[in-house]
């Protein structure tokens, strides 16, 4: 077998054929992996800065149940303030959330419990049986339920946004899931309700309904000072209604289709309303599509609007033109549109920014909010929908030009990352992309945004625990390596430079052997840092395994010095040391802080930390062409007997030893050296078991050689070259890198080549 005369060499080695440097972008001002099994639906902040997140939390994995959740946390986001779970046997869950002055909570979602509680307010609805209730639920400052009906009457409903006015009085607007949803003398109403939108407004004990229109509504509520309700929401069919002088008054139905056009299904068309305090007048009413048969799909996501009235409104765009006043590139985008206060004009509708190619990437806005000097925000979603082996090139992502700094290796590429999410400040008046922040992590979802604190907080999905966690957050539990569906929160200071130009920031944290997103890591853990200002301009490669200080670059983990093997200005590669044991206490950490201090300048992150988190050095570039079944797929970096790289134009011979690297063992006890070999490491080759030779430790990397089968047809296809996946399990867990969308630890494919 080939041999390597140092571990610095190999790692400096697998470093060249994988990495190149690359700008970086400013650090969050906050950001954490919330909590697991929580998925945010919408967010709100009151006058102190306190944040109000509702959404959905799994109670009990085994039969699938979830619970409404609604959670308080601190204006600097140290703590939880309280939990509070509604409905646990419900099958529905929360839809939106607003607060009064008072730090009182009041959400609406929808249950299919029959034995809902009910408490306090009037009898504005009747338990579900064999169906759903839309309800609201008034939540205290501490946390205590202070009244939760249901509403509707005995039609099933499905509640999308709620709102308060001045007088506490409760607004909610949804969808009706059948005829004879009530409505009051006088208000705006529709022979059907079936499928059609609801408007109510309850007083403020929620003992009454003020008023209950149907025909009309949204999922996007907003008041003005005269207590006009604005409503914006998306939904299939034509029939929505408009007045004479809006901007659109008339819908044509759009249609997204698949295989070439052979399926498709109708679009949601969006719409934009104002109506009068009583829910009688429409004041203006508008479609907001295109209207020249491209609308595909137009689903709103956010609403606000400004003290002149207007309405400033965002969304998704699913193979549909739209009326954009400023180029947009792709049909798959989210936009921002201002409407005049007569809703009869566009004032200015811009892209959210980015585009890209393949079935995607689709780029969606996930909510809208004014601070109060009238800047704009928008919280946005970029997500590669080309699926991992369809053998196809992968996806082109285009940011907007302000994160033309985020490095390549940090965006979604459908291989080590499917979608990353981001922030946009916009000029209110113009319509002028001011500033970009880049959230990070390999597949998060924004969902929810609010400003508080002078500070724009967004909340979303993210399956796995891999996105920033700065000093001071909330540090979840320890956490296992690979897929821990949860929700991540992060707040951005637009008051501070995107890209500063003195002190470092940190774009994306990677796995060093294969360029997936970090999340929790182990010890022994090799690391690549990418970003801005780590280091000097010329990069420097370690000359020994032992180094902790290199360029004026050096790195701790818990006060721990790390093992650096190359630093610049935009990567720093480090090995993650092994925890100071501390006296009395032998409980692995769940955490620890990481500081990069370069020239006197420091930076800091906390790092989740895992007992292991074993990695296969892999190639995503796959440089090795042409080799057919390769795109989109990782190429291992092994080595053949004779000491070439594996690859289809040198495969391995049937029968013969082959090489490939691995590192992150971990460890359940701190303070220990790494050991000399692994145990309880399997591996298979296509659907063959190979045979685990040995492991040696080769410097700071693991060298694992495989005994290739002798008869490949067995275990792949006859051709020649023959192509086989493998795949290796540690302590009988899946080896990286992992499938970073996954819902459960799912290893990617990795190709090895092989001949008779």
């Amino acid at each position: 077998m080939p041999t390597i005369a140092s571990g610095i060499q190999i790692v400096a080695w697998l470093v060249g054929c994988l990495f190149s440097t690359a700008p970086g972008f400013a650090g969050l001002s906050y950001s954490t992996y919330l909590r697991d099994g929580f998925t945010p639906k919408a967010m709100t902040s009151d006058s102190q800065g306190n944040l109000y997140l509702a959404g959905n939390a799994a109670t009990d994995p085994l039969s699938d149940t979830s619970s409404a959740l609604v959670m308080k946390i601190d204006p600097k986001g140290g703590s939880v303030i309280y939990l509070q779970y509604l409905d646990s046997a419900s099958l529905g869950g929360v839809s939106a959330i607003v607060v009064d002055s008072a730090g009182n909570a009041y959400v609406t979602g929808v249950t299919s419990n029959p034995n809902f509680a009910v408490i306090g307010g009037g009898s504005l609805g009747t338990p579900p049986v064999n169906s759903t209730r839309g309800y609201v639920t008034k939540i205290g400052p501490n946390g205590a339920i202070l009244l939760s009906v249901l509403i509707g009457g005995s039609t099933p409903s499905t509640p999308l946004g709620i709102a308060l006015t001045a007088q506490g009085e409760i607004v909610v607007s949804g969808i009706s899931q059948a005829d004879g949803f009530p409505v009051t003398p006088g208000s705006y109403q529709i022979p059907s309700s079936l499928g059609k939108w609801f408007l109510m407004k309850l007083d403020a004990t929620a003992s009454k309904v003020v008023f209950s229109a149907t025909g009309i509504g949204g999922n996007s509520i907003a008041l003005d000072a005269a207590g006009n309700i604005y409503v914006a929401g998306s939904s299939i069919g034509t029939d929505y209604p408009t007045t004479p002088e809006a901007y659109q008054t008339t819908f044509m139905q759009g249609h997204v289709c698949f295989g070439l056009c052979q399926f498709s299904f109708p679009g949601v068309l969006q719409h934009v309303t104002k109506v009068d305090p009583t829910g009688s007048k429409l004041i203006y009413s508008t479609g907001l599509n295109n209207t020249t048969g491209g609308a595909g799909s137009t689903t709103n996501t956010g609403l606000a609007v400004d003290a002149a009235g207007n309405a400033y409104v965002t969304g998704t765009l699913l193979e549909a033109s739209y009326p954009f006043t400023a180029r947009s590139s792709g049909s798959s985008n989210g936009f921002v549109t201002k409407l005049n206060p007569s809703g009869g004009g566009v004032v200015f509708s811009i892209p959210a920014g980015g585009s890209g190619y393949f079935n995607g990437p689709v780029l969606g806005a996930g909510g809208v909010v004014l601070d109060t000097a009238g800047s704009l925000y928008v919280a946005t979603t970029l997500t590669t929908a080309t699926p991992v082996g369809f053998g196809i090139i992968p996806p082109v992502v285009t940011l907007p030009d302000v994160l033309a700094w985020v490095p390549q290796p940090c965006r979604p590429n459908v291989v080590t990352s499917s979608s990353g999410s981001f922030v946009t400040k916009v000029d209110a008046v113009t319509g002028t992309v001011q500033d970009v922040q880049w959230l990070g992590g390999s597949a998060t979802a924004a969902a929810a945004l609010t400003f508080a604190g002078n500070k724009v907080w967004v909340a979303g999905y993210t399956p796995t625990a891999d996105v920033p966690i700065t000093v001071g957050a909330i540090v979840p539990g320890k956490l296992p390596p690979g897929p821990v569906p949860g929700a991540f929160l992060a707040a951005v200071d637009f008051s501070q430079p995107v890209a500063p130009t003195g002190g470092p920031a940190i774009a994306c944290i990677l796995d060093a052997g294969n360029l997936t997103h970090a999340g929790p890591v182990a010890i022994y853990q090799i690391l690549s840092i990418f970003g801005l200002n780590l280091g000097p301009a010329t990069g420097l490669a370690a000359m020994d395994s032992t180094t902790t200080s290199l360029g004026g670059v050096t790195v701790t983990f818990g006060g721990v010095p790390a093992i650096l093997l190359y630093v610049s200005s935009t990567q720093i590669n480090v090995l993650v040391p092994s925890p100071a044991p501390l006296p009395g206490i032998v409980q692995f950490p769940a955490a620890s802080l990481m500081t990069i201090s370069y020239n006197g300048a420091t930076l800091q992150r906390q790092i989740p930390l895992t007992t292991f988190h074993l990695d296969l050095f892999a190639d995503v570039a796959a440089s090795d062409t042409p080799c057919p079944d390769t795109r989109l797929r990782f190429q291992l970096v092994a080595l053949n007997a004779d000491g070439t790289r594996n690859s289809c134009a040198k495969p391995a011979k049937a029968g013969s030893a082959v090489s490939v690297f691995v590192h992150g063992p971990g460890g359940n006890q701190i303070g220990l050296p790494l050991f000399p070999t692994l145990f309880g490491l399997e591996a298979k080759l296509g659907t063959c078991p190979a045979v685990v030779e040995k492991t040696t430790l080769t410097g700071l990397v693991y060298q694992v050689d495989l005994r290739l089968p002798g008869n490949l047809a067995a275990c792949a296809s006859s051709t020649s070259p023959v192509l086989l996946q493998l795949t290796m399990r540690y302590d009988d867990n899946p080896v990286g890198p992992l499938q970073p969308a996954a819902a459960v630890a799912v290893a990617q494919p990795l190709l090895l080549w092989a001949t008779p």
